[in-house]
């Protein structure tokens, strides 16, 4: 028995090592490479550097704009993100604290939207963007994402408010305490975990979306990195050096996000998420 649990052991740990490796391996060669001039990388893409340089970083970021492209992203990721846990983060809360057919069927249809691919919905989405003028524009693309991060955030938001013992609202009304200053000061510090889950998700999207950035942004002074990335792969197809620098430099301000973020993260999922 004891011999069988010990296998399972090492079966296990050889398979989150090969998980590991699968993660990582690209990461080693993206870096690694980054620093290598192109005959290197041509000669043998698993090496370390030899012949060390920077300048492929400092080609990327001039041929991406990075800095400008950097500030886009951001803009775009903060202004989404405000959509998400002001206005659904209470749709989610309303939802579950007033319960009756017509909130069930509310919840219903939202959940049912997060099946609908967004290429589905491509076509009309950029006729009526058009019509409202929020094309070319950093705070008309982040309203776009508030709708369409409503169904996660309010999924979430719902699982957390059902952890909050009900008591304690009805304790800060009796006090005279109005409904909007009670979820802003009672129920929302509770449920932080889980909005900075799904706010953490969706930065992940915004950070990462080309389709819908590509369709409403076409002016290239509001490029964001995705965007400029595809611009440059399609201007320097074999200069995989540059090309290579400039992916190192698009992943590395996400990487430094998740791992500051990871903890709130997963408290958020063990707290609210899962919960009801």
């Amino acid at each position: 028995m004891k011999a069988k649990k010990t296998l399972l052991k090492y079966i296990t740990v050889g398979g989150l090592m090969l998980c590991l490796a699968v993660v990582l391996v690209p990461f080693y060669i993206i870096i690694s490479n980054s620093f290598k001039p192109y005959a290197e990388i041509a000669k043998h893409i698993f090496s370390l550097p030899q012949d060390f340089t920077t300048k492929n970083y400092s080609e990327a970021w001039r041929r991406l704009n990075f800095a400008n492209s950097l500030k886009n992203t951001v803009i775009i990721s903060v202004l989404s993100n405000f959509g998400g846990v002001v206005f659904s983060s209470m749709c989610g809360y309303w939802i579950t604290r007033h319960q009756n057919r017509g909130t069930r069927f509310v919840f219903f249809m939202l959940i049912a939207f997060m099946s609908i691919p967004f290429q589905a919905l491509m076509i009309p989405f950029a006729k009526i963007t058009n019509k409202m003028h929020l094309t070319n524009s950093l705070f008309g693309l982040s309203v776009c994402f508030w709708a369409l991060t409503v169904p996660i955030s309010t999924f979430i938001t719902s699982g957390a408010v059902k952890s909050v013992p009900i008591e304690i609202e009805e304790s800060a009304l009796i006090d005279g305490c109005s409904p909007f200053r009670m979820y802003w000061t009672i129920v929302f510090p509770l449920i932080k975990a889980s909005v900075f889950t799904f706010a953490t998700i969706n930065t992940l999207w915004f950070w990462n979306d080309y389709l819908m950035t590509q369709l409403m942004l076409s002016k290239k002074t509001l490029r964001t990195i995705q965007i400029s990335m595809q611009a440059l792969f399609n201007e320097a197809f074999f200069a995989w050096d540059v090309a290579l620098a400039a992916l190192t430099l698009a992943i590395l301000p996400l990487f430094i996000f998740f791992v500051i973020a990871q903890k709130q993260v997963l408290e958020g999922a063990s707290a609210g998420a899962v919960k009801g």
